[in-house]
C-alpha cells in the first residue's frame, strides 16, 4: 500500500535531514516521492536553490521520480524490481539543482543517501535522498519498490557507490551513502558544491545484493505396524477332464511405514499408520488370493494324461473264410483208415487171448 498522500503534509514542514528520514517507516512498499513543493518546467526554471522539482526534462521526464533499480544484467532501470535471493540490483539516484543558471546559485553541503530496509519483508521499498543546507525544501526523497516470494534483507555492497557526471565517470562516493549522513557529491570535487543548470546534474548508483530468507521448517517423522485380514473366492478348472473348482480362502498380513510431514507430529503418525495399514490390506489380499486359488486347483485334482479314446462299433456275425482247395477223399486216404483199424483190432484180441491162458 502506498502511503505518501497521507504523509504528505507532515514530511512537506521537514527541513531537517535526520528528522525526515524518522517519518518514514521501512517495510512498507511506497513508490513515490515527497515532499510535495512547487514544480517547475524545463523552460521556466527555478529562481532558488531546490532539487529535482522540473516535472519535463527532455533527458529525464518527472524529476521528483529520482530514485529507480535495475538487475546487475538488466540495462533497463525501474520503479519496481522482483527480487529473487542473492540477486545484485544497481539502485541510482538522479540529481538536479532547478536553479536557472542566471541566478549563479549553487547549492552547499549537498548530500545523497540511500535508507535500505534491514527488517525481512515479502514487499518493501528503498529510500533515496537528495540533500543541500540552503535547498528548499532541504531534503526531497523518493523510493523504488521491491518485492519478492518470500521475505528479504537488502545489503550495501560496500566501496560501490559511484558518481557520475560531466567530469567524473564513475568516481566513488563514500560509504556513508547508506548510513544517516549520506555522503557528499559536487561537480568537479566532492566538496558537496553543485550549481543550478542541467549541465551540473548528474547520477549516483550503489550496488545491493538481496539476502532472501528460507524458511525453517520443523520435520517429524514416525513409524506404524498394522494388521489386517482378507478373503478371497477363486475358481480353477482342469483342461484335460473339464472339471471345475471354487475355493475361498482368508489371510492375515501385517506391515511397517515410516513417514515424514512438515506439519506435526501427529500428522507425521498419521500418515505412518495409513501407510501401514493399506500396505497390510494389499498384502493380506495378496495372500488370501494365492491360498484360494491353490485351493481350488486341490479340489479339481486333474489328470496329467488325457485318458485313452475307445470307439464303439456295432457287432457282426463273423464270415466264413472260402478254403483254397476241397478235400482229398480218394483211394489212398480210405486204405490207410483201414489199415489202421485192422492192426488196432488184433493187438486187442492177442490182449484179450493172453488173458485168458493165465
Amino acid at each position: 500500500m502506498r502511503i505518501f498522500n497521507s504523509m504528505r503534509k507532515k514530511i512537506a514542514g521537514v527541513t531537517a535531514l535526520g528528522f525526515a528520514l524518522t517519518l518514514i517507516p521501512v517495510g512498507i512498499a511506497m513508490a513515490d516521492w515527497g515532499p510535495a513543493r512547487p514544480t517547475f518546467t524545463w523552460n521556466s526554471p527555478a529562481t532558488y536553490v531546490t532539487f529535482n522539482s522540473i516535472t519535463d526534462n527532455p533527458q529525464y521526464g518527472d524529476e521528483r521520480k529520482f530514485i529507480s533499480a535495475r538487475d546487475i544484467n538488466n540495462p533497463q532501470y525501474s520503479k519496481s524490481v522482483e527480487v529473487q535471493n542473492n540477486e545484485e540490483l544497481y539502485v541510482q539516484i538522479y540529481y538536479h539543482n532547478d536553479a536557472a543558471s542566471n541566478y549563479n546559485l549553487t547549492a552547499t553541503n549537498t548530500r545523497i543517501r540511500f535508507a535500505l530496509p534491514h527488517t525481512p519483508a515479502t514487499s518493501t521499498y528503498i529510500n533515496g535522498h537528495i540533500s543541500a543546507s540552503n535547498a528548499n525544501p532541504a531534503d526531497v526523497q523518493d523510493s523504488v519498490d521491491l518485492t519478492g516470494s518470500a521475505p528479504f534483507t537488502v545489503e550495501y555492497e560496500p566501496g560501490s557507490a559511484q558518481i557520475w557526471n560531466n567530469v567524473f565517470r564513475g568516481a566513488p562516493l563514500s560509504d556513508n551513502i547508506v548510513t544517516s549522513s549520506g555522503a557528499l557529491i559536487g561537480y568537479s570535487q566532492m566538496d558537496g558544491n553543485v550549481p543550478g543548470c542541467a549541465q551540473y546534474s548528474g547520477y549516483v548508483t550503489i550496488r545491493v545484493r538481496i539476502h532472501m530468507q528460507t524458511p525453517q521448517v520443523s520435520t517429524y517423522t514416525a513409524t506404524a505396524t498394522a494388521s489386517a485380514t482378507a478373503s478371497a473366492t477363486a475358481k480353477a478348472s482342469c483342461p484335460n477332464s473339464g472339471a471345475t473348482a471354487s475355493a475361498t480362502a482368508s489371510a492375515t498380513a501385517s506391515a511397517t511405514a515410516t513417514a515424514t510431514s512438515n506439519i506435526s507430529q501427529a500428522d507425521a503418525d498419521q500418515k505412518a499408520q495409513s501407510a501401514a495399514q493399506q500396505q497390510a490390506n494389499t498384502n493380506a489380499q495378496a495372500q488370501a488370493q494365492a491360498n484360494a486359488e491353490a485351493k481350488a486347483k486341490a479340489e479339481v485334482n486333474c489328470q496329467t494324461t488325457a485318458p485313452p479314446t475307445v470307439t464303439t462299433t456295432s457287432a457282426k456275425p463273423p464270415t466264413p473264410s472260402k478254403p483254397s482247395s476241397l478235400p482229398n477223399t480218394g483211394a489212398g486216404d480210405v486204405f490207410g483208415i483201414f489199415a489202421g483199424a485192422s492192426a488196432f483190432g488184433t493187438a486187442g484180441r492177442y490182449l484179450v487171448l493172453r488173458r485168458r491162458r493165465r
